[in-house]
């Protein structure tokens, strides 16, 4: 497939990568996308509410079990750890997850969001069955995982996991980037090895994007709305930058 030619300059412009994803969210408010983010909204409160409240009380007994009481004062250290290592693995974990849930339910609201903009011509053609959706949220998955598993080694290295939150936090926000952007991608055509070249095309645009939904996602409650404001996003962004 020929590449787009895109206005490089423009998408890594950190002030219209934020432009792209505050329309994302004051988009949200459009009745042509309810019918597209009540499931998905669903699935990532299950999910989170779920996963966060079973690692609490299964952490809470591991504590009790291995810190004697005499060093219960460590708990008041400890805690933030636990909540700091959710957010930073667990948020970027179960939001993959999540998004393979929801995959189908998001690939339809990219498409009525290029719809609802400036790019109109064969949307409805470009429509994937679900179950191509979720394969290509799979691929995805196992390309991210080739690159999450060594870094989480990195945190049990000694003076090497010094630099592991660093380099989790650029991968995280790659990652938030690719996760995202496929949806515009993929109503367009373009697969995901073709996906990767493109972004690569604007990696501070895209590492700011990443970085920006990935924050999002870290916030109680806000969190459950940004996947579908980050796909918006992702699609005015896509189509703006191809002008």
């Amino acid at each position: 497939m020929t590449e787009k030619i895109i206005d490089t300059k423009k998408a890594n412009n950190p002030l219209f990568v934020l432009s792209c994803l505050i329309r994302g969210f004051t988009d949200l408010r459009r009745p042509e996308f309810r019918k597209y983010l009540i499931m998905p909204l669903l699935i990532n409160m299950v999910l989170y509410l779920g996963v966060f409240v079973s690692g609490w009380y299964y952490f809470s007994g591991f504590l009790d079990q291995m810190v004697p009481e005499w060093l219960s004062w460590l708990n008041w250290f400890i805690w933030p750890v636990f909540v700091i290592g959710f957010l930073m693995v667990g948020v970027f974990t179960f939001t993959i997850l999540a998004n393979i849930l929801a995959a189908p339910f998001y690939s339809r609201l990219a498409t009525e969001a290029k719809r609802l903009g400036n790019d109109q011509n064969n949307v409805e053609a470009l429509e994937n069955p679900a179950w191509v959706s979720m394969l290509s949220e799979l691929k995805r998955l196992t390309y991210l995982g080739k690159f999450a598993i060594p870094l989480l080694v990195l945190f049990v290295i000694p003076g090497l996991n010094l630099l592991a939150p660093i380099c989790w936090v650029l991968f995280a926000a790659w990652a938030m980037c690719l996760e995202y952007m496929a949806y515009p991608f993929e109503i367009e055509g373009v697969l995901f090895p073709d996906q990767r070249e493109q972004v690569k095309q604007a990696r501070w645009g895209s590492l700011v994007f990443g970085g920006l939904v990935m924050l999002g996602l870290s916030i109680p409650i806000v969190n459950f709305v940004v996947p579908a404001a980050a796909i918006i996003g992702a699609t005015i962004y896509r189509d703006d930058i191809k002008k």
